[in-house]
């Protein structure tokens, strides 16, 4: 059974991608890296039950997982470079940055949960 602090930080992890795909598509950047960047959150998600859940993850997953980083990495850069560039003041970027990390967990759960399923 999922704890009640998982489904909280995956409705925080849901939060984080619907607003990075509004944001995405009301900058008129390109739909399809909107939807990509909402399903590299859904992938973590996905992580994070089976972490809880005590279920193997196996080889797809990991590509899944590997895929998810990079294009959430991507995002990062390109949000930090956007606050640069839009001379956002202090808490702002702090938010931004905010906003990059609260992945990190559900990145390392993933993790976990391929390593649970390689016997180590």
């Amino acid at each position: 059974m999922i704890p009640w602090f998982a489904w909280a930080y995956l409705v925080l992890l849901a939060l984080v991608g619907l607003s990075g795909f509004a944001l995405t598509v009301r900058d008129g950047q390109s739909k399809l890296l909107a939807i990509a960047r909402l399903a590299a959150v859904g992938v973590l998600m996905w992580g994070v039950v089976l972490f809880f859940r005590d279920a193997v993850a196996h080889v797809l997953f990991a590509g899944a997982l590997f895929v998810a980083v990079l294009l959430l990495a991507h995002k990062s850069v390109s949000d930090a470079q956007d606050a640069t560039r839009m001379q956002l003041d202090r808490s702002a970027r702090i938010g931004v940055a905010i906003n990059g990390l609260v992945v990190l967990p559900a990145i390392a759960m993933g993790a976990l949960a391929i390593w649970a399923g390689r016997g180590a």
